[in-house]
């Protein structure tokens, strides 16, 4: 019985399967890291095209004495000028360049039957330059916007909870010269 224990004959085969099961572990691990944080990239960026879209759509509804100023859209009502800033659906923007879909309040993007992201609770503020700025703060056209950013686990980690994100994007108008 002894010399049965002290043989080592093929210990190495056990060896090299477990270092090659943690090569593979880790290894899922790393690609799992990679695209959490290549979506919360890429989503981050298409979030700041929405909000630069929805700034430069004000560029139509400028007035004319403000240009340089930079300043959003003022309409004359009855005696006095009052700002008029348009609302825009940034969800919908974000939707055509991410491929996402509608899901109650939310928008998910969906790998198969699987969901990739979701996104929610989309808050966008628009501020405007003043129309008759006193020197000291002339101000420009803004937007702000925050998104929460839902990415769950592709390699079935039921147990790991998904990464969650507040993105945060700020846009401001810039004319072209």
């Amino acid at each position: 019985m002894r010399k049965f224990w002290n043989d080592r004959r093929g210990s190495g085969v056990v060896t090299a399967a477990g270092v090659v099961f943690l090569l593979l572990f880790f290894s899922c691990a790393l690609m799992e890291y990679s695209r959490l944080q290549s979506t919360a990239a890429h989503t981050r960026d298409a979030l700041q095209a929405a909000v630069v879209e929805a700034c430069t759509e004000q560029n139509a509804g400028l007035y004319d004495g403000v240009r340089e100023g930079y300043s959003g859209g003022y309409k004359r009502s009855g005696g006095n000028w009052a700002e008029s800033l348009s609302s825009t659906d940034i969800y919908d923007r974000l939707d055509k360049s991410l491929g996402t879909e509608k899901s109650g309040d939310a928008v998910v993007k969906y790998a198969g039957s699987d969901v990739n992201f979701r996104l929610s609770g989309l808050s966008a503020q628009m501020t405007n330059a003043p129309f008759a700025p006193d020197g000291k703060d002339t101000g420009q056209l803004t937007c702000t916007a925050e998104v929460e950013l839902e990415v769950p686990w592709m390699f079935h980690w039921d147990g790991v909870p998904p990464m969650h994100a507040r993105l945060t994007v700020k846009a401001g108008y810039m004319p072209k010269f």
